[in-house]
Formats: C-alpha cells, sequence, structure tokens
C-alpha cells in the first residue's frame, strides 16, 4: 500500500514550529515494534483529487483550527519516504513538508477527524532549543538539523 503525505512546518512569529503529539499502538515498524508516543509536524495524507495546498488547508484546520486566512505558504523543503505498519497494512509513506507561516499562537483540536480524536493527545510550538533538549520521540529524527536553515 502507498500513501502520499503532506507535512506542514507550521512556524508562529516566534520562529516556534507546531507540533503533535501522538500515541497510536497500531502504528508500529515492519517488524511489528511499537515505539509509543512521540511528536511529529501535523499533517496527513494526500486525498485522491486534492492537491497539495488543498490537503495541507484541509489538515491545518482539522489539526489546528487555522484556517487559510491563518497562513502563508512557502515552499515544499524536504521529501521523505519510509515504510510502517499501519492498522495492520504494510504502507509506503511518500511525505513532502511544506513551509507556512501564521501570526496566531493559538491553536485548538476541536475539528479532529474520529481517528485523531483517539491518537493525538496535544500541540505544542517548540523552538529549536526546546527540540534540541528534548527527550521525547520526534519525527523526523533529523528535525533539528534541517529546521535551522529554515527558520
Amino acid at each position: 500500500m502507498m500513501r502520499n503525505s503532506i507535512k506542514i512546518i507550521l512556524l508562529n512569529d516566534a520562529q516556534e514550529l507546531l507540533l503533535m503529539c501522538m500515541d497510536d499502538p497500531a502504528i508500529t515498524t515492519v517488524d511489528g515494534q511499537y515505539n509509543g508516543m512521540f511528536w511529529c509536524a501535523i499533517g496527513g495524507v494526500i486525498e485522491p483529487g486534492e492537491t497539495l495546498h488543498e490537503a495541507a488547508i484541509r489538515e491545518i484546520y482539522e489539526e489546528t483550527g487555522l484556517t487559510k486566512s491563518d497562513i502563508n505558504f512557502g515552499p515544499v523543503v524536504w521529501f521523505g519516504e519510509l515504510e510502517l505498519i499501519l492498522s495492520g497494512k504494510r504502507t509506503r509513506m511518500y511525505e513532502q513538508y511544506i513551509v507556512a507561516t501564521t501570526k496566531t499562537s493559538k491553536v485548538t483540536l476541536d475539528n479532529l477527524t474520529k481517528y485523531e480524536q483517539d491518537v493525538v493527545h496535544k500541540l505544542d510550538w517548540f523552538s529549536l532549543d526546546k527540540i534540541n533538549s528534548s527527550d521525547e520521540v520526534i519525527y523526523p529524527v533529523l528535525l533539528s538539523e534541517y529546521l535551522p536553515d529554515i527558520i
């Protein structure tokens, strides 16, 4: 199974990155290892017929409550590919990371999908220092190396 995804590097005026805390035992490595709770950039699957920007706008709204008028998009800056087991199915994920900025730091989890309501625990803004000093799992694992070129 293949899954095309958009991930949003959403930055506020303080140059902090919005990350989402998730915990889903149905996400494992290909050898079945469950790694527990993790932080990641907001985003998700690009639905059939959606453009990259349409998917990003939808995902931002679902996961933060922010609307198109709250966001300014920049370029796609990273591409990633990984293989995971999602709900029992081996899935090759193709991820595109797009930069976006917002003037507001007020976000909400009120618009999550049913699945997201079950697995998303919180949102938080992370400075580069906070990412570098965190002992929690943050994906992508090379985020602290890539982010300085953007902020």
